[in-house]
């Protein structure tokens, strides 16, 4: 079945539940950080993603790296360390200003475009991205350097560095790999770096039982489903209108910190959230999609 008669709004549905899935795992991890450290935590998020993924992926025939195992190796560093960056963000900055800050990541992507691949890039995207550095601006409150986390400000930067790198990563390996067998491999050695850097055996046991709900959590509702999700809207609706759609995040994140975490933003701190958010949905909604292709493969 075509991309055009697959049912919309089905795929806007996985969209919204993974942009969703996405924001209120942010919350629930930077709830995790009291008692778990954000590199404990990146480590059982992808070891319950791997395991979780490896068994469908299996199941589904796609397990086959095709010769691009030096590729998926890079691209499960490139998970480990964007997930430890990103948490790292939350963790010091506060879940919406964290999450907003690894949006820059996409136009890091147009940048790379236009540098290094010397393609196309319409004016009206770098307007779009002046715009969403001065949101970034404004919800870090740039100007108090007295207030200012720089560390968290430079991870937040960094995991959008990576997250970058996770979309040319996936643009390259996505020529000879389904999507699921890339993220599953991903995960596999995401995990196999995290066990090499911090021993399994020394994890922190002595946690709550709702501790160990929350990560469980970010392994499965989290990480893995909103994977599946986002790549089941992706077969059903063009990555133009996901890419849309999954610009709620930080908002849902943000809303989600605010209820579970009592963690507030001032007015120009949601301004500046709004103005990333409808900066980068403009950029999905009338550059990237032009130039996107669709993903192929098993979810």
């Amino acid at each position: 079945m075509s991309q055009a008669v697959r049912p919309a709004t089905a795929g806007i549905i996985f969209a919204l539940l993974a942009a969703a899935l996405y924001g209120v795992s942010g919350a629930i991890a930077a709830d995790v950080f009291d008692q778990v450290s954000p590199a404990r935590v990146s480590q059982i998020r992808a070891l319950i993603t791997a395991a979780v993924l490896v068994p469908y992926a299996w199941h589904r025939g796609v397990m086959s790296p095709k010769g691009q195992i030096s590729w998926l190796i890079l691209l499960g560093l490139n998970l480990a360390l964007v997930g430890l960056t990103f948490y790292w963000a939350l963790d010091r900055l506060g879940v919406g200003p964290g999450a907003t800050l690894q949006f820059l990541g996409p136009f890091m992507v147009l940048a790379w475009m236009a540098l290094v691949q010397h393609r196309s890039v319409a004016r009206f995207t770098w307007l779009a991205a002046g715009l969403a550095i001065g949101g970034v601006a404004l919800i870090t409150e740039a100007w108090a350097l007295d207030d200012l986390d720089l560390l968290g400000l430079g991870s937040g930067i960094t995991s959008a560095a990576l997250f970058a790198g996770y979309f040319l990563l996936g643009e390259h390996l996505g020529k000879t790999l389904p999507a699921l067998t890339m993220i599953t491999w991903g995960f596999v050695f995401a995990s196999a770096f995290w066990l090499l850097v911090l021993p399994i055996w020394s994890f922190p046991t002595d946690l709550s039982g709702r501790v160990w709900a929350e990560i469980v959590w970010v392994g499965i509702g989290g990480t893995a489903l909103p994977f599946l999700a986002q790549f089941a809207a992706l077969r059903r609706v063009a990555s133009g209108i996901v890419g849309v759609v999954a610009t709620a995040e930080p908002v849902i994140a943000a809303g989600a910190a605010w209820v579970l975490l009592s963690q507030s933003l001032s007015p120009i701190q949601i301004a500046g959230g709004l103005v990333v958010v409808l900066a980068v949905a403009a950029v999905h909604r009338w550059s990237v999609a032009g130039v996107e292709q669709p993903l192929d493969g098993v979810f």
